[in-house]
């Protein structure tokens, strides 16, 4: 995506030199540019300048995947990680919301983009919808050709959605979501076509696309989903409205949108087919307890966020007053609990790995960090061979959420973590292994003495980031589940004796 901001010439002759670069294919040169632009990016306008060292990565990406097509499959890929890694960077700026709607649009797409290569969709979706909403706060954004390319890419995100998910009642309304994002950027696209400078390719390839769609009977009918409603009781209407918002279900349609037709947890694995003589898939059951799990610790979250009645076994209790500024609540205890359970998931998660993909990693050594590699830290070839877009999703989470200070491996991967990666781990280690302060006040307000006593955080933080842990594990149970179809979609039941397993709802 190419932008000029005529504010800063040496920025904007960066951007002339890149884009002449990607246009010819100069893969030095883009090298040069990341490895010496960083260093005298301090002084500059840091948010267009990290946008600029993003652009020039993902031109090192292209290029190589065009002279070894194999690439694009490969998990370890360190040009979309500092892709990501620049692109997160440049909205943490503080600058970022002062350098223009040209800019904001684009370092969201981009960034959308990125996780959207590399297998992480449902994330990819939240940073084209942030792009999307800028809408709201700019009244011109619509008009923009940037929010164009945010429509178009959200659309072929839910295509891709839509071809992960199993289930075909689900493909139906991501299609369909799709369609109507493609409509609207045309319509956008000949209002404005005088002042866009956008590649006409793109556009014909989404004529196509619109055109192929509209051969569907009910392709624009969206109308049952939009205004499908569901009666629950005042307590039950209040949790179910709060996973929809905070998009919580085991649902692929709530990364549609808070809708009432995905107030529930539908999501399982996909029919399985096995050796005739392997019995029932010990995969299903171990499924089922990661489901369970992750449903049973969101109703406890919500219960420690939501919870204000003072309850009978929570009093009396004598905690001793510790002139700390301490909080001590059995709602705060039961958000703790859930944060450590989240977490506790994404190990479980990698002993599904290792027994679907028989990995054959010995039990006491698997986590979800560790299960990607041989005993050479590589990355396993059994991944790497697989082509599997979920998976990749899957490894793209742990990379950015597991590291240890004390491994050489991690320390390559600590520049590119999810943002809140350091703050999660610290407070599920100190959950763990330590002690934990919830405090009334921010720790910076404390004197020195006062915050040495114990590693602090406050309510409201210890609640930001477990709801943020959730929606990690809510989107890695579905990577998971996706991985497992495109696997079970690869197998022939013709080689060998084998039986499918259909699945049945038990509640």
């Amino acid at each position: 995506m190419k932008i000029y901001l005529k504010k800063d010439r040496y920025l904007e002759k960066l951007a002339k030199a890149i884009d002449n670069a990607l246009d010819n294919n100069k893969e030095d040169i883009l090298n040069k540019f990341v490895t010496k632009s960083p260093v005298k990016m301090k002084n500059l306008k840091k948010a267009y300048g990290f946008y600029l060292i993003a652009n020039a990565y993902n031109g090192i990406r292209k290029i190589k995947h065009k002279k070894n097509i194999n690439q694009i499959w490969s998990l370890e890929q360190e040009e979309v990680f500092k892709e990501i890694y620049f692109l997160r960077k440049a909205i943490k700026q503080e600058d970022f919301n002062s350098i223009g709607l040209e800019l904001n649009l684009g370092i969201y797409v981009n960034l959308g983009n990125s996780f959207s290569h590399y297998g992480r969709t449902i994330n990819a979706i939240k940073y084209y919808d942030k792009a999307i909403a800028l809408k709201f706060w700019h009244k011109n954004a619509v008009n923009h050709p940037n929010y164009f390319m945010a429509l178009i890419n959200k659309a072929k995100a839910l295509e891709d959605y839509s071809n992960l998910d199993y289930d075909n009642r689900h493909k139906e309304y991501f299609i369909k979501f799709a369609y109507k994002l493609y409509k609207e950027a045309l319509t956008l696209f000949e209002k404005n076509k005088n002042v866009y400078y956008i590649d006409l390719s793109i556009v014909n390839e989404i004529l196509k696309r619109v055109d192929f769609y509209n051969k569907f009977e009910g392709i624009e009918d969206i109308e049952y989903f939009e205004t499908y409603e569901i009666k629950f009781s005042k307590n039950e209407n209040e949790y179910r409205k709060w996973c929809l918002s905070n998009k919580f279900f085991l649902n692929s349609m709530n990364d549609l949108g808070n809708y009432d037709i995905s107030t529930y947890d539908p999501l399982n694995l996909p029919n399985l087919i096995t050796k005739i003589d392997e019995g029932f898939p010990k995969t299903i059951t171990n499924f089922n307890q990661i489901k369970q799990e992750f449903i049973t610790f969101r109703h406890l979250l919500f219960e420690g966020l939501h919870e204000k009645t003072p309850k009978y076994y929570d009093k009396e209790t004598s905690i001793t007053y510790d002139y700390d500024y301490n909080l001590y609540d059995i709602n705060i205890e039961k958000i703790k609990i859930a944060f450590r359970g989240f977490y506790s998931i994404f190990d479980k998660i990698a002993y599904f790995l290792n027994e679907y993909f028989n990995i054959e990693i010995q039990e006491n050594q698997i986590d979800f960090r560790k299960i990607w590699f041989n005993k050479e830290r590589k990355i396993n070839n059994k991944f790497n061979e697989l082509n599997n877009l979920a998976l990749r999703g899957l490894y793209l989470i742990s990379k950015d959420l597991f590291f240890n200070n004390n491994d050489e491996q991690s320390k390559k991967f600590i520049e590119v973590l999810e943002p809140e990666a350091q703050a999660i781990n610290d407070i599920r280690n100190h959950l763990e292994h330590k002690f934990i302060s919830i405090k009334i006040v921010k720790s910076d307000l404390l004197d020195e003495k006062e915050r040495k006593r114990n590693f602090s955080i406050t309510e409201d933080e210890l609640k930001e980031k477990t709801i943020h842990l959730a929606q990690l594990v809510r989107e890695a149970i579905i990577y998971l589940s996706f991985a497992v179809n495109i696997e079970e979609k690869k197998k022939n039941s013709i080689d060998e004796l084998r039986i499918t397993n259909p699945l049945s709802v038990l509640k």
